[in-house]
């Protein structure tokens, strides 16, 4: 990777030019050998795998476009419980928990993240179920239920997927009714921490030919998994209104439970052989308890003053002690000299907590709720020219998630946000085909408003700050798109595809941002000059802050690309496409000076493609290279903000801008051979090399700061073996996922002493997953297994958070290992 990393600009050109001459020739020299068909008697082979990339069922291998896809049988074979595990198996991909919330995912491809889970950043990956946007991610990390497929399209879906989808989009697919067939399942699985999970499907014909209804049902429960050895007394939030309370001792509370609900009903109509009509809705719930362990301590540092050691200062990597010199005072040192004790009783702590993952030391109880109902109508109707489908969502999301943040025993630092969110959709769109087929073609126009409110408190160091902080958003977005793409078929073997879509955001953001004074009841406006006053008690969004703005953001993207098949079973392709992702407001500014919108990103890829099928299509080998040029990349920042007298310990919030101009090269492959009959192998690997061309504030230069959330190197390997025994089938399956380190804070200053500390405490180190599934079937309807998460107990920070103003690094630790045997009944 060092090379990859260090090669010169034009030397990623050079390469994208190899990977397009080796895969010609492997091309053709494979067509003689490899162009046959496989015999009625040849059953060993690969199955097909049918993508909607575009917007149509496509053979996986016919389709110019980098695609990894699962279907519902790959999922629970590979042990994919939950959306994030899918990035284990996935090049280019990661997934983690929102900092802020567990019910949120974090999505990462091919470097392009969504640095904060806001209501007023979108994501840089789209997600789609059933083919509806969701704009939010609260409830996403969820467990996957009755899929048929989940695809990861990568790179800029510019034209047919463009609403904020700079690095990709995700397509999840439920499984809808059939008309015809009765039938369903009944599954149970018990495991280790006592957890239990029941799967029930139903899928009923009313009518048949003409009306079928299918249900799917989820229970999952687990306990705890970390112990708390804190007794919580409450003494931070003292008279806050919070949507969960704990109160008394917590000590020995089993943290990092599972409590979570989901069902999903779907009714297809199909009234003539051309029309149907899908009606679907959803419900998810989820109420648990996260843990949070404390990483470090660290010492006062400002980067804002210039020294020999630091010629250029920049304020933005200003370190605080805060949190040390609060722990020092509480343990009764005088202030003056408090800073030294309180943070070498704090990496005490944190040390303790590093040799016991398995415990953590919460003053206060740290909880997420989720609660989600989601409705879906399609309707389709078959012309001979092709399909025109109509495709309406609405969304509702409650959220609240509160956390100890740093994850000491100690009050330094609590918060707590919820969101309540609403969004309703409309996509029409019309795919076929025209000039005696030689044009294949999809157009359509989308529409979306969302509304609601996001909120949030913090409170810090409280016998030291009495000020509540309080962030409020009232959202009213509105969007809308219209695309068109055709492929002309030139020749039967090249094909030209081009594409635009015109995007425009219109956003509208009220504000009631404040702090609230604990000790005199007063409320402080942020934005709106106004005098203190007492709203009587502390409300988190009075309306005497509210302060209004609306900005709209407008865009075109793109696509174009020309494929060429060397031969029934191999295409090259390469292409070009923009991506656009809509500006916003910052919802948490906590002055008049931040109360600005960020700009629109919008990012430009080049990549070039090998699929290929060999050996009677026993083995399947797709690769590509890509090169990505980001403008005006959206990052958050978190800020430390002026006291609020009386208190003179600085705030904390969260900042929204744009970084200049980032450029990701990366290549990705994917093999997957069946070497004999009922054995299947599959590997995959990416490489990703990100770097900052130019990325500055009013700060100062700030290029040399890490990509978060991106890992530049990450492979999988999986093998499946299914046997026939007479009277039953044996399935086993074995997996290992590894990627490298991964920064998880942009954090990179050289001149303060404890830089490296900071950069190993907010870095997730390489970690390496074994999984594995064994499974006997008995006949078509019975089956028992035995499954194994984590087989190797890897236990180290898959997430951390640096909270700067206050000088401490907190973290989230991957679920240790998981054990447990499953049977299902098939009718």
């Amino acid at each position: 990777m060092a090379a990859f990393k260090s090669a010169p600009k034009g030397a990623f050109v050079r390469i994208l030019s190899t990977v397009s001459t080796v895969a010609l020739g492997i091309g053709a020299f494979t067509a003689p050998a490899f162009a046959q068909e496989a015999t009625e008697e040849d059953s060993v082979g690969l199955t097909e795998i049918i993508v909607t990339a575009r917007k149509v069922e496509e053979n996986l291998q016919d389709v110019p476009v980098a695609v990894t896809a699962f279907s519902g049988e790959d999922l629970q074979n590979q042990n994919i419980q939950r959306l994030q595990d899918v990035a284990n198996f996935t090049p280019g991909l990661a997934m983690r928990q929102g900092s802020s919330t567990p019910s949120a995912v974090t999505i990462t491809l091919r470097g392009q993240v969504q640095t904060d889970i806001l209501a007023t950043l979108d994501p840089s990956v789209g997600t789609y179920v059933d083919g509806v946007y969701w704009s939010r991610a609260y409830g996403l990390n969820s467990d996957i239920l009755d899929a048929s497929s989940v695809q990861v399209l990568k790179g800029p879906q510019g034209t047919l997927f463009g609403r904020n989808t700079t690095g990709g989009a995700l397509l999840i697919n439920t499984n809808d009714p059939d008309l015809n067939e009765y039938g369903g399942k009944i599954s149970a699985s018990y495991g280790r921490f006592n957890e239990l999970t029941l799967n029930a499907v139903s899928n009923i014909p009313i009518v048949e030919d003409k009306i079928a209804i299918r249900l799917a049902g989820q229970r999952f429960k687990r306990d705890g998994f970390t112990s708390n050895t804190t007794a919580s007394t409450t003494a931070l939030l003292g008279n806050t209104v919070v949507r969960r309370n704990y109160p008394g001792s917590q000590l020995g509370r089993k943290l990092d439970n599972r409590d979570r609900w989901n069902f999903r009903g779907k009714l297809l109509i199909k009234p003539t052989d051309r029309l149907s009509l899908l009606f679907s809705g959803e419900y998810f719930d989820m109420e648990e308890n996260p843990a949070r362990q404390l990483v470090f301590a660290a010492s006062a540092f400002n980067a804002g003053l210039a020294t020999p050691t630091n010629p250029t200062p920049n304020s933005t990597y200003s370190v605080s002690a805060t949190a040390g010199t609060f722990v020092g005072i509480l343990n009764g040192n005088p202030p003056a000299t408090a800073t030294a004790p309180g943070l070498a009783i704090l990496n005490a702590q944190a040390a303790t907590l590093a040799a016991n993952p398995r415990t953590t030391a919460n003053n206060e109880v740290s909880y997420a709720l989720a609660r989600t109902y989601t409705y879906g109508f399609t309707g389709a109707l078959d012309t001979d020219w092709g399909e025109i489908k109509l495709i309406l969502g609405q969304r509702k999301v409650n959220s609240a998630a509160g956390l100890d943040l740093e994850g000491s025993s100690y009050a330094v630092h609590f918060t707590e946000g919820q969101q309540e969110l609403k969004q309703q959709s409309a996509e029409l769109q019309i795919t076929g085909q025209a000039f005696a087929d030689a044009v294949d073609f999809a157009a359509g126009a989308f529409v979306f408003h969302e509304s609601g409110f996001d909120q949030s408190i913090s409170v810090t160091v409280p016998a030291l700050n009495p000020a509540t902080s309080h962030f409020y958003g009232k959202i009213d977005n509105d969007s809308i798109g219209v695309y068109g793409q055709a492929s002309w078929h030139i020749t039967d073997a090249l094909t030209f595809t081009g594409g635009l879509r015109y995007s425009v955001d219109d956003k509208g953001l009220e504000t009631r941002t404040n702090n609230y004074i604990r000790t005199s009841g007063l409320t402080i406006c942020s934005i709106i000059p106004v005098a203190p006053f007492n709203a009587g008690g502390e409300v988190v969004g009075p309306a005497q802050c509210g302060v209004k703005r609306r900005d709209s953001f407008a865009g075109v993207s793109y696509t174009a690309g020309l494929d060429y098949k060397l031969n029934d079973d191999v295409l090259v392709y390469v292409k070009t496409a923009k991506g656009f992702r809509s500006g916003g407001q910052n919802l948490r500014a906590p002055n008049t000076a931040a109360f600005i919108p960020f700009r629109p990103e919008t990012a430009i890829s080049y990549e070039v493609g090998f699929k290929g099928q060999f050996f009677d299509n026993r083995v399947r080998f797709n690769a590509a290279a890509y090169l990505t040029n980001v403008k005006d990349i959206q990052r958050s920042t978190l800020i430390a903000t002026p006291p609020i007298p009386p208190s003179t310990v600085p705030g904390t919030a969260t900042i929204l801008g744009n970084a200049g101009k980032a450029r990701f090269k990366g290549i990705e492959a994917e093999l997957t051979a069946v070497l004999f009959d009922g054995f299947r192998l599959s590997a995959s690997g990416a490489l990703v090399d990100p770097e900052y061309v130019r990325f500055a504030d009013l700060s100062g230069d700030r290029s040399f700061e890490r990509f978060t959330g991106v890992a530049k190197k990450q492979f999988s390997f999986a093998a499946d073996y299914s046997a026939d025994l007479g009277a039953a089938k044996l399935n086993l399956h074995a997996d290992y996922s590894w990627r490298s380190d991964v920064p998880v804070a942009e954090y990179n200053f050289v001149a303060n002493p404890q830089n490296q500390q900071i950069i190993d405490a907010t870095t997730a180190p390489a970690i390496g997953l074994v999984g594995a599934r064994a499974s006997v079937e008995f006949g078509d309807h019975y089956e028992i297994a035995v499954f194994g998460r984590n087989l190797t107990n890897k236990r180290d920070n898959i997430s951390t958070l640096l909270v700067a103003p206050l000088g401490y690094v907190t973290g989230v630790r991957n679920e240790p290992t998981t054990y447990g045997v499953t049977a299902t009944v098939k009718f």
